[in-house]
């Protein structure tokens, strides 16, 4: 029998061993041909044969089965994942599309009536459509004036001026996209944003904060993204 030597411990052995009798360590083809010796038992005693010729021909009909049969499986298996991936796709569309479908149908509802508010100045009423569909409502076209003319009104009528109010007004002036939101300031009236800019404006002139002195203070305590906390501007209110 052919001999072979061992790579670990330089021992000469039968090849036909699975592992070097000395140190163990594997001989892939003597361990191979040892794996194959065991199928070819278990093949023959599943079929009870023991002629050379039928056995040969049994195995060869039996692993040809095998390979089949998994064939047969990755095929299914394949496939079934396919038609998976396919209803989440088709779910996932379905989904969308309702949704879209939804929001045309409210949007188309209630479209007049955000109007309507909006030229009656019933901002109540906007802001309850908005908390219904705050994706339609935000991409509507009035929907940046809406922002800050509420917000105007709201500290125009505030009487009493103290930090909350200062907040207010420095983010009113120097970063109207808190209100807005970055994209939608980008539909900013300017000319109307201007006018209600003048009048905050006046008003805090009068109050005793000149617009140098707001501009001041806002670039003193806004951080990189421009946010400001009120709780930063208590000095200005105490003595």
């Amino acid at each position: 029998m052919k001999q072979v030597s061992c790579k670990n411990c330089g021992a000469v052995y039968d090849e036909t061993l699975a592992k070097c009798p000395y140190c163990g360590t594997m001989n892939k083809k003597g361990a191979y041909r040892q794996f194959r010796l065991k199928i070819a038992g278990m093949i023959d005693g599943m079929l009870g044969l023991k002629d050379d010729v039928h056995r040969s021909i049994s195995r060869t009909i039996l692993l040809s089965f095998l390979r089949a049969l998994i064939l047969i499986a990755i095929t299914v298996g394949l496939a079934f994942i396919a038609s998976r991936f396919a209803n989440v796709n088709y779910y996932n569309n379905r989904e969308y599309d309702e949704k879209a479908y939804e929001t045309i149908l409210w949007e188309d509802e209630n479209l007049e009536k955000l109007e309507k508010a909006y030229q009656n100045e019933d901002y109540k009423t906007i802001e309850k459509l908005y908390y219904e569909n705050s994706k339609v409502v935000s991409n509507w076209v009035h929907y940046p004036s809406y922002c800050l003319r509420s917000k105007y009104k709201t500290i125009m009528g505030e009487g009493k001026l103290d930090k909350f109010k200062l907040e207010k007004v420095l983010y009113f002036l120097y970063y109207p996209e808190y209100y807005t939101g970055y994209n939608s300031a980008k539909k900013i009236d300017k000319e109307e944003y201007g006018q209600m800019r003048e009048s905050i404006v006046a008003m805090m002139d009068e109050n005793g904060f000149p617009e140098e002195k707001l501009e001041e203070i806002y670039k003193e305590h806004a951080d990189e993204y421009g946010y400001i906390s009120s709780y930063d501007l208590e000095e200005y209110f105490n003595g």
